[in-house]
């Protein structure tokens, strides 16, 4: 047995309630106040810069639906390649195990629907992108926080003080004392959260440089990211990996914000 003097018992039911016989999880419910709160966030930003009433609204549902087909898919690519090969087709439909969902899919499918909407709209790409990061990084906490309602995505064993176990997810008599990985994550998206107001309150608000804000999203969450992940226990890759999963798809986000940084830098030209 492990020494449960040395961390905190998280051992909550996943299921917050029931409507009727459909069992409605914590995950869920974080998820969907996430997306509530980034919705406020997003209309702030879009009613300062003089936009329609209700596009904030179309550009929400755009993301919401781009996140869960990105995380869908993304998952299966990134996280079951095996699943793939063996079933193309079942793979990517709701046949079998719904294992998870991938942040990095979840981006890629944000970015998409950004894209198709500015298309649609006719607006700045960058414009749309910066106003997107502040709800993009609250969503990203409350996820986090789901996570450790479902016990999953877990951290490396520790024998830190502050470390949990997790009896949900190491089912048996050995409870293992393991960082609390998830909740260092949401407190990355807090942080980045705090770090864009600053930001674009320093860079004068709607006088900021486009792809300013996208490009401190990208190098802060990403950055951060890949440092949190050195205390994850690696999903796909073996523990002798010099890199992880989650590390090697944030470099690619993270490199394409240091671009946008030097573009937004003064006297560069701006990102369109």
């Amino acid at each position: 047995m492990s020494d449960l003097a040395h961390c905190l018992v998280w051992n909550v039911d996943p299921v917050a309630f029931s409507l009727g016989s459909f069992p409605v999880h914590w995950y869920g419910v974080l998820f969907g106040l996430g997306i509530v709160l980034g919705h406020s966030l997003l209309s702030w930003q879009m009613e300062r810069a003089g936009y329609p009433e209700g596009s904030d609204l179309q550009l929400t549902w755009a993301l919401a639906l781009g996140m869960f087909v990105g995380a869908f898919a993304g998952h299966r690519l990134f996280y079951e390649w095996d699943r793939v090969v063996a079933d193309p087709w079942g793979a990517f439909t709701f046949k079998g195990p719904i294992v998870g969902l991938s942040s990095h899919g979840a981006t890629v499918g944000i970015l998409l629907a950004l894209y198709l909407f500015h298309r649609w709209k006719g607006v700045a790409f960058f414009d749309l992108a910066d106003r997107i990061t502040f709800g993009t990084a609250l969503v990203a906490t409350f996820v986090r926080l789901g996570n450790l309602a479902n016990s999953e995505i877990v951290g490396k064993a520790t024998g830190v003080s502050w470390a949990i176990c997790l009896p949900r997810h190491d089912i048996g008599n050995v409870w293992v004392p393991r960082h609390p990985v998830q909740l260092y994550e949401a407190v990355v998206g807090l942080v980045v959260l705090g770090i864009l107001l600053w930001i674009d309150r320093q860079a004068g608000g709607e006088r900021r440089p486009p792809g300013l804000l996208m490009g401190v999203f990208a190098v802060g969450y990403f950055g951060l990211r890949m440092l949190a992940e050195f205390f994850k226990e690696p999903l796909v890759l073996g523990a002798d990996a010099p890199l992880s999963m989650g590390q090697i798809l944030s470099l690619p986000f993270f490199s394409v914000g240091i671009y946008l940084l030097w573009r937004a830098w003064p006297g560069r030209e701006r990102a369109r």
